[in-house]
């Protein structure tokens, strides 16, 4: 492979859980031994008791190697799959306790006259920009890592160093930063196999920029910030190789043997790569200017707090019979409640009949209630053109008005509209839209075996965004904000977003269709409930990611609703298998801690009450969620009509 003036080359990772390797009986003992040495910086240096191990993390100079030498490389590349493991063998080794942190960074450059850093941020979004680190906030901080080095300035650094104690500092190798890592577990993090924002400073941490060395708990040998905060430069064979991801860093970009690689010519400095000490073990003899005690010491061992919840459930309230198995629910600012055909201005406790509320519906600022039909149909391909029907009422729903709109979506087939619906603050209108554009053609056969009239096949589908500057007059294209055919039976489809109180925009996407056996009696497969966050008022996404609860629990589900409590707090709700809301206590998505399920795992059983899955949600006080439940008392398939059921939800912060 030739040098390119592209430095980099290309980014891989590894980031399924197949994490079946055995290898507990041949790790090295714990670090943090006696052995360990605090240098003339500060640094505690933990000495690594090192053993042959199955690494994961790939080689390039390996795979070059072979394919040079006319063999079959025997390490996976890129995006493959599976993990391929090669047996390597450590000898004992030293490594820092953290980065080298801008404080140590600037003795050096204050000693030899060494250029300061400077480099370009890529953030969560890809967008890019350039700048000095040592001026911005954020990065500029003495405990922070330094941040926009290459391969040069280290080499300078270690020299500098190396020279400075006597003994010789080098970069640990890929091998050695994995076994450090892994710390003697085999999983894709030390903690287990998903990302977690309570212990890593990554994209979905939303951050935007690296924390101070210690601020999340150490692994089990004592090394922090090892998963994310910077990528940090190692060696393999004379290549350089980033690895352990950064703080703006998408989930695929995460885990112990995320790597990319970069050349030496010409140098690429990033605002989101470091580095960290590493040297030999006979190096670890005492030296003259070592200190007794180390300084670099860590910011927030034992990681970022986030509020805990105290949540209540009441008990049901009965809202009636409903006309289908689908609710559109929501309460007006004069606090009516609008039940799809039916009003109430009392709470529910009596109904009167109204203009049917459209599932895709918001609230304007200054109190239009506005809906949108949910199915666009006849798109030209060759113009992108249709038109939806847009519902507006200005008296509280007891009117309503309606009128075409004309819409352009280039190559656009077909689109529904389902759910999301805001108003930014300029009076732009945002919707999205699921569906299919031209050459979307990737299909699946129908999974569910319970219903007669399911569709041989469904084309995968995908989520975009469309605007209207009018007050929905006209809409066009803005943005795709998914499209990931391999993922969920149906794609990306039913969506719904909201502002959140830090200003971005976040998504919830439907993937699959749940509660159902497929032909082969396969239940609920990969087929998650996908987040996504824009920082630029939806014209650009962040890579979907999968949501867990606690980090564990993996988050399917269908007809997502969202919306953020008086007190911050962020809600979604997900309907089949099992009705359940899931709350965020930061209000932005970067970790879910408490689950609420409203009903049972979905059944279709003769003689139990059948859950239609078509549920809404919407605030009903500052902090308190009404769920709407629709219920077939008469089981499935239903003989019997539908009826609606509210179960209200109050959720605190706990001070």
């Amino acid at each position: 492979m030739s040098r390119t003036n592209v430095a980099l080359v290309m980014f891989a990772l590894f980031l399924s859980g197949v994490s079946s390797l055995s290898w507990a009986n041949e790790v090295g003992e714990p670090a943090g031994s006696p052995g360990d040495f605090v240098n003339s910086l500060g640094m505690k240096m933990i000495l690594v008791k090192g053993k042959t191990f199955d690494a994961w993390t790939s080689s390039l100079s390996r795979h070059i190697k072979m394919k040079r030498a006319g063999m079959q490389p025997d390490s996976a590349m890129a995006l493959n799959r599976p993990r391929v493991p090669l047996r390597v063998e450590l000898k004992d080794y030293y490594l820092g306790q953290f980065t080298v942190t801008n404080k140590m960074y600037r003795e050096f450059v204050k000693a030899t006259g060494h250029r300061t850093p400077e480099g370009k941020l890529v953030d969560f979004y890809w967008a890019s920009s350039s700048g000095a680190p040592w001026e911005l906030a954020g990065f500029k901080a003495d405990d922070l890592p330094v941040t926009g080095i290459a391969q040069d300035d280290i080499r300078a650094f270690c020299k500098w160093l190396s020279k400075k104690e006597g003994r010789k500092y080098r970069l640990a190798t890929i091998y050695e930063f994995e076994y450090a890592n892994r710390a003697g577990t085999d999983t894709l993090f030390w903690w287990g196999d998903y990302p977690d924002t309570r212990k890593m400073n990554y994209g979905v941490s939303q951050i935007d920029h690296p924390t101070p060395v210690g601020s999340y708990p150490p692994n089990p040998w004592g090394f922090h910030d090892m998963h994310g905060n910077v990528w940090e430069l190692c060696n393999d064979s004379g290549f350089s190789i980033a690895v352990g991801g950064g703080f703006n860093s998408p989930r695929r970009l995460t885990g112990a043997d995320v790597w990319a690689n970069f050349y030496d010519s010409p140098p690429l400095r990033l605002l989101s790569m470091g580095f960290r000490l590493g040297c030999d073990v006979s190096e670890g003899r005492q030296r003259p200017g070592d200190l007794a005690k180390p300084t670099v010491l860590a910011a927030r061992p034992g990681g970022p707090g986030f509020p805990e919840l105290e949540i209540t459930v009441g008990d049901r309230i009965d809202l009636g019979p409903l006309q289908s198995n689908m609710s559109h629910f929501m309460m007006t600012d004069k606090g009516t409640w609008i039940l799809r055909n039916k009003r109430s201005t009392d709470r529910g406790k009596t109904w009167q009949k109204c203009t049917e509320l459209r599932q895709t519906f918001c609230k304007l600022r200054d109190g239009t209630i506005m809906g949108v039909n949910e199915l666009v149909v006849n798109f030209n391909p060759m113009e992108g053109r249709s038109e939806v029907t847009v519902y507006v009422s200005r008296d509280d729903w007891q009117t309503v008005e309606s009128f075409k709109a004309p819409i352009y979506i280039p190559l656009a087939k077909q689109f529904y509209a389902v759910r999301g619906l805001i108003e930014l603050e300029d009076g732009r209108l945002l919707m999205t839209m699921y569906g299919w554009m031209d050459g979307d053609r990737i299909r699946e056969g129908w999974p569910v075996t319970a219903f007669e009239h399911s569709p041989p096949v469904w084309i995968k589908a995908r989520v975009i965004v469309v605007e209207s500057t009018d007050k929905g007059k006209s809409w066009r294209y803005l943005s795709t904000l998914s499209y990931n055919p391999h993922l969920g039976h149906e794609a990306q489809s039913e969506s719904d977003f909201i502002r959140l109180p830090s200003g971005r925009l976040f998504a919830a996407m439907r993937t699959g269709i749940h509660g159902y056996r497929d032909p082969y009696g396969r239940e609920n497969m990969d087929q998650p409930l996908l987040a996504a966050w824009s920082a630029d008022d939806g014209k650009t996404w962040s890579d979907p990611e999968r949501i867990y609860v606690k980090a564990e629990k993996l988050i399917t589900g269908i007809f997502p609703r969202v919306l953020v409590t008086e007190e911050g707090v962020l809600a979604v709700l997900r309907t089949r298998p099992d009705g359940s809301v899931i709350f965020s206590p930061d209000g932005e998505g970067r970790v879910w801690s408490d689950e609420v399920v409203i009903y049972p795992p979905h059944a279709l059983k003769p003689g139990l009450p059948y859950h239609a899955g078509m549920q809404d949600m919407a605030l009903i006080g500052p902090n308190t969620i009404l769920f709407v439940d629709v219920v077939n008392n008469s089981g499935f398939p239903p003989t019997a009509g539908w009826h609606a059921e509210g179960v209200p939800i109050t959720i605190k912060k706990k001070k």
